[in-house]
């Protein structure tokens, strides 16, 4: 009885977490991590299972995506000053500037800490990456994923996929149809996230998908021990432009400074693995030309 007594006083005297996540599901919500991922409806705390890290994400209905749309015209002012505009119960790595982004006074300004962090790594570190235009989770709108396996790191193996479908060339419709793509990786495939660990936009532009830190859900028997980064497109009959293969070449190479992959990395083509076509004919043909290859 006096154990028992003891073990309610802890109970009590320590942060109330839920046995289960049924009361983030009763509304509408999604149990995440909230320092790897932007909620754009925000987040609640005290209905998830798990640590103070872990809380509720509301759902964003049509409403919500419509009304977010129309602030965003007036964040110029933080994207101007190197921030994101959200809802302040996200995480902000640096800290909440006023009077920089549109929409309700609770709609602020993060402004990332140099020692900040996207998906394991710190975000100075990616800057200091040369030739490299990365949009993060943030700036193309993802979705939180339903959980997140951690990957050791460094990696020995790359692989390049493409998504098939249309391509795209600019930051609002490479994010549009990476939103896509992570709908039906989660909703029809049923996969924890978006699969890829990085995508690839024509418009020369590094989309994060699951970042360097994150098994992957894209290549059967090495999302453990692999990344890969995919071309947004169909490249059966036409290789990517030309800054769409250098960007892709900017984060591999990114990796390897940042000690995320190994110096001496083999790169291949899904297909040397699988039964597919991916990443296409024409892709495949090139890269095959690539240092690492083999």
């Amino acid at each position: 009885m006096r154990a028992l007594l003891i073990i309610a006083l802890l109970g009590l005297a320590g942060p109330s977490y839920g046995l289960d996540d049924s009361g983030c599901s009763a509304l509408g919500g999604t149990c995440t991590d909230y320092r790897y991922t932007t909620c754009k409806a925000g987040y609640v705390t005290n209905k998830c299972s798990g640590d103070t890290n872990r809380r509720c994400c509301l759902n964003c209905d049509a409403t919500c995506v419509a009304l977010e749309a129309s602030y965003a015209s007036g964040d110029s002012a933080c994207a101007a000053s190197g921030g994101t505009c959200k809802v302040t119960s996200n995480y902000c790595s640096g800290s909440y500037a006023s009077g920089k982004c549109g929409g309700p006074a609770d709609r602020r300004c993060c402004v990332p800490a140099s020692g900040g962090f996207s998906n394991g790594v710190p975000l100075a570190e990616y800057s200091q990456c040369a030739g490299l235009d990365m949009v993060l989770r943030d700036g193309w709108g993802a979705r939180p994923p339903k959980y997140t396996n951690h990957m050791h790191t460094p990696v020995s193996q790359v692989f390049i996929h493409h998504t098939t479908g249309s391509a795209c060339y600019d930051v609002s419709r490479c994010s549009s149809l990476i939103q896509s793509h992570q709908n039906y990786h989660m909703d029809n495939r049923g996969w924890s996230d978006i699969g890829y660990n990085f995508l690839i936009g024509e418009d020369g532009r590094v989309y994060e998908g699951r970042g360097f830190d994150r098994q992957g859900g894209h290549t059967q028997g090495y999302n453990s021990v692999a990344i890969a980064v995919s071309f947004v497109g169909d490249y059966t009959s036409r290789l990517p432009n030309q800054a769409a293969l250098d960007a892709a070449k900017a984060i591999i190479d990114c990796g390897v400074q940042l000690g995320k992959v190994t110096s001496g990395y083999r790169l291949q083509g899904h297909r040397d693995v699988g039964s597919t076509s991916c990443p296409g004919d024409t892709l495949y043909s090139h890269i095959r030309t690539w240092a690492h290859y083999s």
